[in-house]
């Protein structure tokens, strides 16, 4: 018997794994009963799960509330389809966690950070449903809202954190993949994830877990107790887990460990026109070429050779010469990010003797990370600023990266997380008359990270190798640069001196209350009228609080990936409702309206969005349903209240370029360099509009066999996203020479106009004829850019569309055990964007991954079970994709071979598992089966040296678990 029973079981195994407390009349219905079979089909390969049917028995379904509708109801299967997951799902397909679970369904189109470049968000996990953006996806937990992760996004806009969510804590996990504002209100542009706690938990269950890497390195823990108590009339589950994973550094994978590829396979990242993986080297800047190192200077240094800089892409080097340039620079980067987590969870459930219950629940997850994903502890001396060097008489600019021996280990170049997250809520539910329940409930997240890196001291560095200033000479500084220091390693005691750890922290919280009915307000002849009303309130903050020695007059060091400054408030409150009528004895319509306002001190801003939908049953082993909805998303508040960011980008210079008729790639090393940029909020965003429809059907084919087939389309009006630097840069080109960069190119702005002026006055450049240094330089008729400021807009428009297809197979049982097959394909047909009205639509379609698919076989008998996973990932763009392929060191055929797309990679995992005992039970899991991890993308130049997002870096992963279960 399973320990994990309800405290009052549903009839029936597929309607248990799906329902809470039951209420209402059953609903039997032959389309339901098939469908939720056909949606569960793997889970009824765990025969300890579930006890055997009486051959002929009909379940009755009870009445439940599915993500999408507040509205109780018999069917799963509504308007707009809903995937739901359990956890002994994500198991058996070999997950470890409930974001890497989430990653993998078809819905997840669109790209985010992976681990080697989350920068100042290493521990964070945003999902990006639909492909529009990881901040247009609703997280739930339990129905309820969720604090934001406090640090920003690519340090732009806030976004759910999907990563602290322990996997013990969690039932099952629901998925509208289409908007959902007319229910649940902003954010859910793209749809809503809603995770859904266990409850009603009677028993104790343990679970042990570890694992690793068989290419080394990522060793994982997994240590979990669930438990649960019922008595007459309460109920309590509680749980607690601790879980980790050392980090994966690119110096435990051999292909990737140096930075020095061969020419033939990856272009080298030092013949880069800006290295990113620094050594050390001299420039002489009125040579214009680098300065050769002292004889034997390299060889003091760890992994520093000598290298001669060619240049690439057919260019010479910008300063042709000699350096000591490291090749394993990249060793120290993080593949996959290391944590410790620690997490507890409970629920509490008390029924009075009126039929009134109280309940109460809390979690709490902390966590401590680490990562590497920048080159933090590289500098330039002088702040990168040419200066004359009384010494040699030369000016100079200056480079240099401090190495692993210099510090004594590694541990000073990393990042470091500590997070804490919780949730409290409380509420009562009861009945009014017998036609309706109500559920009122209050509740308060709060989420705080506290972020240490490390900081490299300016001004002690330009102590140690210059010494004081002694003047000046042509407008620049005058030191005596000391060379011995500058070409020989510093100790450890030395490095520390000229380093430190900055520390910056970020919260953000929400307290809410909503009130909900539900219920059937009256009968028509083809059945009652489902009704639901919800009022909300409540009020959300976050506040960023970066090292105040980052920034300002005090400022002593640079935070990597830039200072972000901001914070604030906002109040919320909505209303909603929404009726189910059933027209006919097969035909359903669902429709819904909510009104949401949001006020804060600079703002107030009222939005009503509204859906329909309906469920056509011509027959009983056929569903044809449609859903509309109108969805909005207020203004992200990190887009509203950032008050400064900053930090540095490389960019192509479009307007010199073009000035000087070397358009229209602009890639040349003098026109393609760093500068810097800022940003802050905007608070006369508007907010984001939007429709969804989705149109498909549910079929029964036969016994055992289901299909569903759904189009699906999605807008969004005034998308706000930030001003892309490259865009201004483009605009500005446009701005001051008045053409673009190809004829054949449309005019996006009108030099002279205001929208031109704005733009102009967001790049400042220093004066014409010279750099960025002072120095006259005729490269710069129109001066060199030094900084290039931005901040959020709104943009006209945004469209993706595709279309969703399912298939689930269980074959019925035979000698040689159970079989069932599940598949998922998504395609994503449309996306598209406007930037302004009346400028052309950009077709993005061709730029991104199109096809997701994934499919899962399960097998069960006796004791035994096993799953094998896959999971395709369609093909991506290579590198300057649809472009002449890069022209490597040494490559004498000029012929342009156009770049294409890559592979498309797929990934299996196997799961397999033995029931030692009634109570004990062994798991075996095999994630990337195949062991695929080196691809790599032939002209690609930077790491990781393909597509993170696609391409799988960590290798073939082992675990094993056992299980126990106990009264």
């Amino acid at each position: 018997m399973s320990q994990h029973q309800n405290r009052k079981p549903s009839q029936g195994h597929a309607s248990q794994q799906i329902t809470g407390r039951s209420r209402g009349f059953a609903h039997r219905n032959v389309l339901t009963a098939a469908t939720l079979a056909a949606l569960y089909l793997p889970l009824l390969a765990q025969a300890q799960d579930a006890a055997p049917a009486a051959a002929g028995e009909v379940k009755a379904i009870d009445k439940i509330t599915v993500t999408g509708s507040r509205i109780k109801r018999a069917e799963i299967e509504g308007p707009a389809p809903v995937t739901v997951i359990t956890t002994e799902q994500i198991k058996r397909e070999g997950f470890a966690n409930v974001y890497e679970a989430l990653s993998s369904l078809t819905e997840v189109t669109g790209s985010v950070q992976a681990d080697v470049n989350k920068g100042p968000t290493p521990n964070a996990s945003p999902l990006n449903l639909r492909n529009l953006g990881p901040g247009r996806t609703l997280l739930l937990i339990d129905g309820r809202r969720v604090a934001d992760y406090p640090l920003p996004y690519e340090g732009r806009g806030n976004f759910a954190n999907f990563n602290n969510i322990p996997m013990s804590a969690v039932e099952r996990i629901e998925v509208l993949a289409s908007g959902g504002s007319a229910i649940y209100g902003s954010d859910a542009m793209a749809g809503v994830i809603n995770i859904i706690m266990k409850k009603n938990f009677n028993g104790d269950e343990v679970r042990i877990k570890g694992g690793t890497t068989t290419r080394g390195g990522g060793d994982s823990y997994d240590l979990s107790w669930t438990g649960g108590r019922t008595g007459e009339k309460w109920s309590a589950t509680y749980g607690v887990q601790l879980s980790g994973r050392e980090t994966i550094f690119a110096g435990q994978r051999g292909f990737l460990a140096s930075d020095l590829e061969p020419a033939a396979t990856v272009k080298p990242l030092v013949n880069d026109p800006w290295p990113w993986v620094w050594g050390v080297e001299l420039i002489d800047t009125g040579a214009r070429r680098r300065v050769t190192p002292p004889a034997g200077a390299c060889d003091r240094f760890q992994d520093l050779p000598q290298h001669n800089f060619l240049g690439n892409d057919g260019n010479a080097p910008e300063f042709p010469g000699y350096s000591c340039s490291q090749s394993r620079g990249n060793s120290l980067w993080s593949l996959r990010n290391g944590s410790d987590n620690r997490s507890g969870f409970g629920n509490f459930t008390y029924d009075f003797d009126n039929g009134m219950q109280a309940w109460v629940s809390a979690s709490l997850w902390d966590s401590d990370g680490e990562s590497r994903q920048d080159e933090a502890l590289r500098f330039e001396l002088n702040r990168g600023g040419a200066f004359y060097d009384q010494n040699t008489g030369r000016s100079y600019q200056a480079r240099r990266a401090f190495t692993v021996p210099e510090a004594g280990s590694r541990d000073p170049f990393l990042f470091n997380t500590s997070e804490r997250s919780w949730d409290l809520a409380a509420g009562l539910r009861g009945r009014f008359g017998e036609r309706f329940n109500w559920d009122a409930t209050v509740g308060r997240t709060e989420y705080k990270v506290d972020f240490s890196f490390p900081g490299m001291l300016q001004g002690a560095v330009d102590s140690y190798f210059l010494g004081p200033q002694l003047g000046t000479n042509n407008g620049l500084p005058v030191y005596a640069l000391d060379q011995g220091k500058f070409w020989s390693p510093m100790t450890p005691d030395t490095f520390r001196q000229l380093t430190t750890r900055g520390k910056s922290s970020a919260e953000s919280w929400m307290n809410q209350a909503q009130f909900a009915v539900t219920g059937d307000l009256f009968e028509l002849p083809a059945g009652p009228v489902g009704f639901a009303g919800v009022i909300e309130a409540g009020s959300q903050g976050y506040r960023l609080n970066p090292d105040p020695l980052t920034f300002g007059p005090n400022k002593l060091y640079d935070q990597p990936g830039g200072t972000n400054q901001g914070g604030g408030e906002r109040k919320r409150y909505a209303v909603g409702v929404e009726f189910k009528v059933p027209v006919f004895k097969t035909l359903d319509v669902t429709t819904a309206g909510r009104f949401d306002r949001y006020d804060d001190d600079a703002r107030k801003e009222s939005n009503f969005t509204w859906n329909a939908g309906i469920e056509w049953r011509p027959i009983e082993s056929l569903l044809v349903r449609g859903a509309y909805n109108t969805t909005f998303r207020a203004p992200d508040m990190h887009y509203l209240f950032a008050t400064s960011g900053t930090g540095t980008q490389e960019d192509s210079d479009v307007a010199t370029c073009i000035n000087r008729g070397l358009g229209p790639d602009c890639s040349s090393q003098a026109l393609y360099y760093r500068h810097n940029i800022a940003r802050t909020g905007n608070l006369k965003l508007d907010s984001e509009t939007g429709k969804s429809w989705s149109a498909g059907l549910v079929w029964d084919a036969a016994e055992n066999l289901s299909f569903s087939a759904d189009y699906w389309h999605m807008t969004i009006d005034n998308q706000v996203r930030d001003f892309d630097i490259a865009d201004i840069l483009d605009l500005e080109s446009q701005c001051r020479n008045g053409r673009t960069r190809r004829a054949s190119d449309r005019m996006q702005v009108t030099p002279g106009s205001s929208t031109c002026q704005d733009i102009v006055s967001r790049v400042t450049r220093s004066a014409p004829g010279t750099n960025s240094f002072g120095v006259a330089d005729p490269n710069y008729p129109l001066g060199q850019v030094v900084s290039v400021f931005s901040g959020p807009i709104n943009i006209a428009y945004r469209e993706v569309a595709g279309v969703d297809l399912t298939a689930r197979y269980k074959i019925p049982e035979t000698r040689f055990g159970d079989f069932s097959f599940q598949f998922n394909y998504t395609n994503q047909l449309k996306n598209n964007e406007q930037r302004d009205p009346g400028s052309p639509m950009q077709e993005n379609r061709d730029k991104e991954v199109r096809t997701f698919a994934r499919a899962s076989a399960s097998w069960s008998r006796g004791p035994w079970n096993a799953t094998l996973f896959a999971n395709r990932i369609g093909h991506v763009n290579g590198d300057n994709y649809n472009e002449c392929a890069p022209i490597l060191p040494g490559q004498t055929d000029t012929t342009c071979h156009m770049v294409g797309k890559l592979k498309a990679p797929v990934y299996f995992n196997l799961t397999a598992g033995y029931q030692l005992t009634e109570q004990a039970r062994v798991n075996l899991y095999i994630d990337n089966l195949l062991d695929e991890a080196d691809y790599k993308d032939p002209y690609k130049k930077f790491f990781a040296y393909a597509n993170e997002r696609v391409f799988s870096r960590v290798g073939r992963e082992i675990s094993a678990e056992f299980v126990y279960k106990f009264d």
